[in-house]
């Protein structure tokens, strides 16, 4: 059986177009929730993570989203939780071999989401009060409201 992260990222590899609200804790494909209000039907695909792993997973799919490929279709998105280079800004390499950006985008997002269905929590001692940021790239920025969305300490 393959799971909603596979069968997203699939489907968005091959065209369909997806929405993630961490607030609301939804996926919609084509329009179509597979998520709704964090209840969906089918195995997520993501297990949970310890706290290291979950960052350095983070950050590897956030240096793959950020060097991504952008399309006029992937630019034209209303709302983008994450940074990523403009196409002036990415080099040969980027253009040559980087992902195509709402793949890499879909699969950084949905990763976020599955591992805040899956139990992910926000610990204040080590991601800070409001929100995260990588050592390691300092665009990478989880807000604490993505994850704990009533939470107004």
């Amino acid at each position: 059986m393959n799971t909603i992260y596979q069968e997203t990222v699939r489907a968005v590899d091959n065209g369909a177009k997806f929405k993630i609200d961490f607030r609301r804790r939804s996926l919609k494909i084509n329009g179509t929730y597979i998520i709704r209000d964090g209840k969906c039907d089918r195995e997520l695909g993501i297990p949970p993570s310890t706290e290291n792993e979950f960052f350095a997973k983070m950050e590897e799919l956030y240096r793959r989203y950020k060097h991504s490929v952008p399309s006029e279709r992937s630019e034209s998105r209303p709302r983008r939780y994450f940074k990523a280079l403009q196409e002036k800004d990415l080099d040969d390499g980027d253009m040559l071999y980087g992902e195509r950006r709402d793949k890499a985008q879909a699969e950084l997002e949905l990763y976020l989401l599955c591992q805040i269905l899956g139990g992910f929590r926000w610990n204040p001692e080590t991601m800070g009060h409001w929100f995260w940021q990588s050592r390691t790239d300092r665009d990478l920025v989880i807000l604490r409201e993505w994850v704990e969305p009533d939470n107004n300490h």
